[in-house]
């Protein structure tokens, strides 16, 4: 790997776990999933084709991941950018890439940790700019304190591992066997099937276990894509679930009259902005997405308060205030604040406390229903959609899905900061008192399931090398003539759902994979897989 594509790489690790280009939840559906950074990867090692496909195959592991309330797992965007850009450089095969990519994920967990404790420092500078009344300058400590810390965090150690880390993996290949070449291959066949079992977790309940073993049967036997089976079974889950026109309809508040509005639309939509794509900028251990609030808050404080040093002061304190929630529907609370903060500023008798009793009392229902919404729902989804045209080197694939997210994800963000500014919080708790966020998850369930089916017919790969000796001219091949001969995928099959139990009965997801990297091992040793 030459310098500059080291360089390359490293800026990328950073720019993924940054704000931009997409913004914080944007960025973190996208260009952080190894779909999508493979694509990145791909075009600055001078090979598109084959970081597409490494990265959609690391993708499959990472395809259950979860990140609520805080907490990262694993960091599949070293895994994806810092595995991908190994492997092409030390021509590594693709499956065999998945064990090079694992234990990267892992390592850069400690980078998430660190971002956090290392943000929870700057809380004073901004409770310092609180005092002083300046909303002006919340960006320094939102943005550009917290970015510096990430640059270093990211860029540095990322960088050292392309640039020195592809000379080591390529030499330490060259002087192995052929055989661990063999086992590198076959845990990377394996692998797949413990991020799909983390993501059937999720959805893999109620009316929805039949259509994974649909789709795994309709794929297995006539060898439909996991794109085709989408829309079939999309067609199966709209029709299952009895959506109607009025399901859609925007919920009503029990206000009639409109009030007077003061804040300029400017102000409210650069809140708006702001909240989308800073909102974790300065996540921290002591306030969480407190300081990206009152970021978010800020432009509304300026127009409302501007000329009022002291209600500028009480303002931002408010908004700094612990906060913790799912970002899109999140966007409600900021339409609803800026509401709050406009009948203040013209007069009306709105204590402190009525601002923290909205934000507390909001904040853990939105982020229920919003992290089930997007991370168990719309953002698998859209990645199963295109998954499986990634993982055969279509390149366009992750730009397709990255296209259908944003559209998704920023319509549903501003129309819920037009709901909480213009309804109030009666129409958000209607609209989550409402049956059809829980439609929409039941139907999610179905077409996931069988678009989960048919991955594991088409990636997930084990078989049998036993052959038994019939006559002296004869021979059984088991996987053939036995375990193909009932099914074929048998085995896959058996392999995820296994993987399921272990995870459902509470095992970790590493510990689940050390399990396979053993028996992928001691099979390839002993001749049997």
């Amino acid at each position: 790997m030459t310098l500059i594509q080291a360089v390359l790489v490293a800026l990328t690790y950073y720019l993924v776990n940054s704000p931009w280009p997409a913004g914080g939840l944007g960025n973190y559906a996208t260009v952080y999933r190894p779909m999508v950074s493979g694509l990145i990867v791909g075009i600055i090692m001078g090979d598109v084709r084959t970081g597409v496909m490494i990265g959609a195959k690391i993708n499959m592991i990472y395809i259950g991941f979860i990140s609520a309330g805080g907490a990262m797992p694993a960091d599949m965007s070293l895994a994806g950018v810092l595995g991908t850009a190994l492997a092409i450089s030390a021509h590594i095969d693709v499956d065999a890439a998945l064990t090079l990519a694992v234990p990267l994920g892992l390592l850069g967990s400690l980078v998430w940790v660190g971002h956090l404790t290392l943000d929870s420092l700057l809380v004073p500078v901004a409770d310092k700019y609180i005092k002083e009344g300046k909303p002006e300058k919340v960006w320094i400590v939102n943005i550009l304190l917290p970015q510096l810390i990430l640059f270093a965090e990211t860029f540095i150690p990322c960088f050292f591992g392309a640039y020195y880390g592809s000379a080591a993996v390529g030499a330490v290949l060259e002087k192995l066997s052929g055989t661990f070449l063999t086992i590198l291959a076959t845990i990377g066949g394996m692998l797949p099937a413990v991020g799909i079992a983390m993501m059937l977790l999720s959805i893999f309940k109620g009316k929805a276990k039949i259509y994974f073993f649909l789709g795994f049967l309709v794929s297995a036997f006539f060898g439909l894509g996991s794109l085709p089976i989408a829309m079939i079974f999309l067609c199966v889950a709209l029709l299952t679930c009895d959506f109607k026109k009025e399901d859609f309809a925007a919920p009503k508040s029990d206000k009639d009259d409109k009030p007077q509005h003061i804040l300029s639309k400017k102000a409210l939509n650069k809140a708006w902005w702001n909240w989308m794509y800073y909102f974790q900028s300065c996540y921290n251990y002591e306030r969480m997405q407190g300081i990206g609030f009152l970021h978010a808050m800020s432009p509304v404080i300026e127009d409302l308060y501007k000329g009022k040093p002291e209600e500028t002061k009480a303002a931002m304190q408010r908004s700094s205030e612990f906060f913790n929630t799912e970002n899109a529907t999140g966007s409600c609370v900021i339409g609803l604040v800026a509401a709050m903060e406009e009948q203040k500023a013209g007069g009306a008798d709105i204590k402190d406390e009525a601002f923290t009793s909205i934000k507390t009392g909001l904040m853990g229902p939105l982020a229920g229903i919003g992290d089930t919404l997007w991370q168990t729902v719309m953002i698998p989804m859209c990645i199963l959609l295109f998954i499986s045209m990634a993982a055969e080197g279509n390149v366009i694939a992750p730009i397709l899905y990255a296209v259908v997210f944003y559209a998704l994800y920023y319509a549903f963000g501003y129309w819920l900061l037009k709901l909480g500014y213009e309804k109030g919080s009666e129409a958000i708790l209607t609209l989550m008192e409402s049956g059809v966020i829980n439609k929409v998850i039941t139907a999610a369930g179905i077409l996931g399931c069988a678009v989960l089916g048919s991955l594991v017919a088409k990636y997930v790969s084990l078989s049998i090398s036993i052959t038994i000796k019939e006559t002296a001219d004869t021979a059984l091949n088991l996987q053939k003539d036995f375990f193909d001969a009932i099914c074929p995928g048998l085995l896959p099959l058996l392999l995820t759902l296994g993987c399921y139990r272990l995870l459902k009965k509470g095992m970790k997801s590493y510990t689940v994979m050390l399990i396979i990297i053993g028996i992928a091992v001691i099979g390839v040793l002993c001749h049997i897989l």
